[in-house]
C-alpha cells in the first residue's frame, strides 16, 4: 500500500478513536483532553520504541504513517492553528466579552508579559541559562490552550460569566503569547546567542511587540469588513458562503505573517470575532447554519489533531530528562501559577477600584488560577524552538523539557482535578433563584405529561386503571417543586422574567431575520438592542430594563452624526438613511413587543405568577406605549413615507407566505421539485425588488420652507429666491438643545415646522411653525439668555448674523419686523422676571 494511502487510513482511524474517546472520558469523569494527550504520548512511544528496536508490525506501521517521519512546526501552526483560533472566535459572544474587556486584556495579555518576566527571572536565578531564554520559556507556557480551556469549562458546568472569562483569555492569551515569542526569538538569534548565553538588544522590543499585536488586529479588523463586502454576491449561494469562511483565516494568517509582518494569529482572531459578531446578520440564515455546522466540525477535527500530533512528541521530549530538569520543573511551575495569582489578586482588584472592570470574585479567581491549562499550542512552540538550529542542542533540550513537563502538569494535575475544585467551591451548582425557576418548570412539565399519559392510555385503549396508576406515580415527583419559585422574593422573580423575556425577543427577531421580514441593519440594530435590555435587566432589574429601553429609542450617535453632517456639510443622505432605519426599526419593535406581551401571558404567568406577570405584562405595555408614541411622531413628519414602508413590509410578508405556501405543497408531494423551483424562482425574484428601500425626502427644501412661513408670505418669486440664498435648512430631533444659554450666539433660526421651548429665569416659552427665535443675540452680538430645545420634530432656517445684515440691506421692512418682535419678547421677559422676583419677594 503507497505511503500515502496508508497517512489516510491512519488518519482516519485516528479520528474514530478520537470520537471513541468522548464516550470513554464521560464514563471514567475525565476530560476529554487528558484521554487525547494520553492516546497522542501513547502512539509516539511506540514509534520512538519500534524505532529504535527496529521491530515492525502494524502498531510501528500507524504511528510513522501518522508522522511521515517527522512532525513540523510550521505544519502543526500553519494549517492546525488557524482553524482552532478561527472556531473559537466565530462562537464567542463578543458583547458579552465587551462587558469584561478589561478583565480580560488583563488575564490575555498583561498575564502573558507577568508571566514570562516571572518565570523568566526565576529560571534565570535558578539556572545557568541567559535571561532571554529564560524568557522565551516564559512566554511559551504562558500560552493556555483553547481547546482544553474551553471543553473542560464546559464540560464542568462553569457560571456564563466564568466560562466567558476563561474562552477571552485562552483565544487572546495565544496571540499575545506567539507575538511574544516571535519577538523573543528574533532578539535571540539576532544577538548570536546560540546557547542562550548571548545578549541582544532588547531597546525596541517592545515596540516590536505592539506593532505586531496592533498591527495584527488592525488587519485582522479590516479583513474581516472586507470579506463581507466580498461575499454580498453570495448571499444566494449558502455553501459558497460556507467555502469562503474556510478560506478567510488562512487568507488572514499568510498574508499578515508574510507580507505584512504581524502577527497572523491576532489576525486571525480579529477576523473570528468580526464574522461572529456580525455574521449573523450578514450572512444568509442557510449559510449561517451550514457555517456552524462546519466550523464545529473543523474545530473538533483542528483542536484533537493538533494534541494528538503535539502529544506524540511527548516521549521524544522527555527522552533526556534529568533530574536537575526536574527540579527546573518544580521552579517553572511555582514561578508560572505566582505570575498568575500577582494578576488575579494584585492587578484585577486594582482595575475593580479604578472602575474600568466589574468585581471578580474569589471563588472566580481561584478556578481562573487552577484552570489555566496548557496544551497543543505550547509543545508546537516548544517543537518550532527545537527546530531553530541558532538557538544549539542545550538551548533547546532546556525549553523542550521543560516546557513539555510543564504541559503533562497542567493536564495530569489541573485538568484532572479542576472539576473538583469548582464542585467545592460550589460553582459548578445552580443559584438558588436558578434552581427554584428549574423546579417550577420541573412542575409545569411533568404535570402536563402526567395528564398527557392519561390521553395516550385513552387513544390506545389501554386499560384506565394502568392509565391513573402511571400518572399518580409521575405526578408523585412533583412534591414540594410547585410553590419554591414563589418562595423567591417577588422582585428577583420578576428581574428572572425580564431576563427571560429579552432571551425570547432576541430569539423572534432572528426568527423574523430568517424569514426575511427585515433588513439586516434592523436586524443588528435591534440585536444590540435585545442585549442591552438583558444585561440591564441582570444588573438593575426594573428600573434597568426601562432605562435600557428608553436609550434603545433614543437617537445613538450614529443619528447624531448624521444630523451634524446635514447641518454642517449640506448631505442629507445619512441622515434620510438613519430615519428610514429607526422608522423600520419602529415599527418591528413595536411587532416584537406585542408577540412578548403573549408570550408573557402565556408562559411568564404560570411559571413566576400572576403577581409577576402583571408587573412585567406593565412593564412591556410602557415599552409599547414609547414605542408608539415614537412612530406616531414620525408618521406626523413624514406620513406618506411611513404608508409606503407599511406597504413594503405587507409585499414582503406576503412573499414569505407564498413561499411556506410552495414548501408546503412540495411537501405534500402535490408539486414535482421542478416546479417548487420555478416558483421559488418568481419568489426570490420579487424579493429582489423589495430589498431597495423606498428613497426618504427629508423635505428640506429651502424654498419650501421659506414659502410655508407665514414670516416672508406676500414676497414675490424673486425677493424669495434672493432669501432663499441666505438661509440654510436644518433638522432637529426631539429633546435637543438647539441653543444654550451663555454661549455666543451668532444665527438665528424660523420654525417652518415642529415646535421649541424656550427656558429663561426659571419659566418656559413655546414657539411653533412660523415664529423665530435667537435674534436677541444675534442683533446685539451678544451672548444666549435662553436655552431652546426642540419639543419635536424640527424643520427650521437658521440665518447668521452677516447673513443677516444682508437681508436688512436689501429688505428693511423684514429688518424692522424682527427688531419689533424682538424688541417686544424682550420686554416680556423682563416683566416677567420682574413679576417673579417680586412673588419671591413677598
Amino acid at each position: 500500500m503507497p505511503d500515502i494511502a496508508l497517512a489516510v487510513l491512519a488518519i482516519s482511524v485516528l479520528i474514530v478513536l478520537v470520537a471513541l474517546l468522548q464516550p470513554l472520558a464521560a464514563r471514567l469523569s475525565l476530560p476529554h483532553s487528558v484521554l487525547i494527550a494520553g492516546l497522542g504520548i501513547a502512539i509516539g512511544s511506540i514509534g520512538s520504541v519500534t524505532g529504535a528496536i527496529g521491530g515492525g508490525g502494524a502498531m510501528s506501521e500507524f504511528a510513522h504513517a501518522l508522522t511521515g517521519g517527522e512532525i513540523r512546526s510550521e505544519a502543526i501552526l500553519h494549517i492546525f492553528l488557524p482553524i482552532l483560533l478561527f472556531e473559537a472566535g466565530l462562537h464567542m459572544d463578543v458583547r458579552r466579552m465587551m462587558d469584561d474587556g478589561a478583565t480580560i486584556l488583563t488575564l490575555a495579555v498583561v498575564a502573558v508579559l507577568v508571566c514570562s518576566l516571572v518565570v523568566g527571572v526565576a529560571l534565570w536565578g535558578a539556572s545557568s541559562y541567559g535571561l532571554l531564554l529564560c524568557l522565551l520559556l516564559g512566554a511559551i507556557v504562558a500560552t493556555t490552550d483553547p481547546a482544553a480551556v474551553i471543553g473542560i469549562f464546559r464540560d464542568a458546568g462553569a457560571p456564563r460569566r466564568l466560562t466567558i472569562l476563561v474562552e477571552g483569555e485562552s483565544l487572546l492569551n495565544d496571540a499575545a503569547a506567539i507575538t511574544l515569542y516571535i519577538v523573543l526569538v528574533g532578539l535571540l538569534t539576532a544577538g548570536g546567542g546560540g546557547e542562550g548565553h548571548g545578549e541582544a538588544d532588547a531597546g525596541g522590543a517592545p515596540l516590536l511587540f505592539l506593532r505586531f499585536f496592533i498591527g495584527g488586529g488592525l488587519f485582522g479588523f479590516i479583513a474581516g469588513r472586507l470579506a463581507f463586502m466580498v461575499m454580498r454576491p453570495l448571499n444566494r449561494f449558502p455553501v459558497a458562503e460556507v467555502a469562503f469562511t474556510l478560506a478567510l483565516p488562512y487568507i488572514a494568517y499568510v498574508v499578515a505573517e508574510r507580507y505584512l509582518h504581524v502577527s497572523g494569529v491576532v489576525a486571525v482572531v480579529t477576523v473570528a470575532l468580526v464574522v461572529g459578531s456580525t455574521g449573523r446578520v450578514r450572512i444568509s440564515a442557510e449559510g449561517w447554519e451550514g457555517l456552524e455546522k462546519v466550523w464545529a466540525l473543523l474545530g473538533f477535527c483542528a483542536s484533537t489533531l493538533i494534541f494528538i500530533f503535539a502529544a506524540m512528541l511527548v516521549p521524544e521530549f522527555l527522552r533526556d530528562a534529568t533530574v536537575e530538569d526536574g527540579v527546573l520543573l518544580l521552579v517553572l511551575v511555582a514561578a508560572a501559577f505566582a505570575a498568575r495569582a500577582i494578576v488575579l489578586w494584585g492587578m484585577l482588584p486594582l482595575l475593580t477600584w479604578l472602575k474600568v472592570a466589574q468585581p471578580v470574585s474569589t471563588p472566580y479567581r481561584l478556578v481562573i488560577l487552577w484552570g489555566g491549562l496548557r496544551g497543543a499550542v505550547t509543545l508546537a512552540l516548544a517543537l518550532a524552538v527545537s527546530e531553530n538550529p541558532l538557538l544549539g542542542p542545550e538551548a533547546t533540550h532546556f525549553v523542550v523539557v521543560l516546557a513539555t513537563g510543564f504541559v503533562l502538569w497542567t493536564l495530569l494535575i489541573n485538568a484532572t482535578t479542576l472539576g473538583m475544585v469548582m464542585r467545592s467551591l460550589g460553582l459548578n451548582a445552580l443559584s438558588p433563584t436558578e434552581l427554584a425557576l428549574r423546579d417550577r418548570a420541573l412542575h409545569q412539565a411533568r404535570e402536563g405529561i402526567a395528564e398527557r399519559i392519561e390521553e395516550i392510555a385513552a387513544e390506545q385503549h389501554l386499560a384506565p386503571e394502568v392509565a391513573k396508576e402511571a400518572a399518580e406515580a409521575y405526578r408523585s415527583r412533583l412534591s414540594g417543586l410547585a410553590s419554591r419559585p414563589f418562595m423567591l422574593d417577588p422582585k428577583e422573580r420578576e428581574r428572572m422574567g425580564l431576563m427571560a423575556l429579552a432571551n425570547r425577543e432576541r430569539d423572534l427577531v432572528v426568527e423574523h431575520f430568517d424569514q426575511k421580514l427585515m433588513s439586516r441593519r434592523t436586524t443588528a440594530d435591534l440585536l444590540a438592542q435585545v442585549g442591552r435590555l438583558h444585561d440591564a435587566a441582570m444588573t438593575g432589574g426594573r428600573a434597568g430594563y426601562l432605562a435600557a429601553a428608553t436609550r434603545n429609542i433614543g437617537f445613538g450617535p450614529s443619528f447624531r452624526l448624521a444630523i451634524l453632517l446635514q447641518r454642517y456639510t449640506g448631505w442629507e443622505a445619512p441622515l434620510s438613511s438613519r430615519i428610514a432605519d429607526r422608522l423600520e426599526m419602529l415599527k418591528v419593535a413595536r411587532m416584537m413587543i406585542e408577540m412578548l406581551k403573549r408570550h408573557a401571558e402565556a408562559e411568564m404567568r404560570r411559571l413566576l405568577g400572576a403577581e409577576v406577570w402583571q408587573s412585567l405584562d406593565a412593564v412591556l405595555t410602557t415599552r409599547l406605549d414609547a414605542v408608539v408614541a415614537a412612530i406616531e411622531a414620525w408618521r406626523l413628519q413624514y406620513p406618506d413615507y411611513e404608508r409606503r414602508m407599511s406597504e413594503r413590509f405587507l409585499r414582503w410578508a406576503a412573499l414569505r407566505l407564498e413561499a411556506a405556501e410552495y414548501d408546503e405543497l412540495r411537501n405534500q408531494q402535490f408539486i414535482s421539485g421542478e416546479i417548487y423551483e420555478d416558483l421559488q424562482r418568481d419568489v426570490g425574484r420579487l424579493y429582489e425588488t423589495l430589498q431597495k428601500r423606498p428613497q426618504l425626502d427629508l423635505g428640506l427644501s429651502t424654498a419650501e420652507l421659506v414659502r410655508r412661513l407665514p414670516f416672508f408670505q406676500g414676497l414675490s418669486q424673486e425677493r424669495i429666491e434672493q432669501i432663499c440664498k441666505l438661509l440654510k435648512p436644518i433638522f432637529a430631533v426631539p429633546g435637543e438643545a438647539i441653543v444654550q444659554a451663555g454661549e455666543r450666539g451668532d444665527t438665528m433660526y424660523f420654525i417652518s415646522s415642529g415646535a421649541v421651548e424656550i427656558g429663561r429665569g426659571g419659566r418656559k416659552f413655546r414657539l411653533g411653525r412660523g415664529d423665530f427665535f435667537g435674534e436677541m443675540a444675534v442683533l446685539i452680538s451678544g451672548r444666549r439668555n435662553a436655552t431652546v430645545t426642540a419639543i419635536a420634530f424640527c424643520k427650521l432656517l437658521a440665518l447668521t448674523a452677516r447673513d443677516l445684515q444682508a437681508l436688512a440691506s436689501a429688505h428693511p421692512d423684514l429688518r424692522r419686523t424682527i427688531t419689533e418682535v424682538a424688541r417686544a419678547r424682550s420686554g416680556e421677559t423682563e416683566r416677567t422676571i420682574s413679576a417673579l422676583g417680586e412673588e419671591e419677594a413677598v
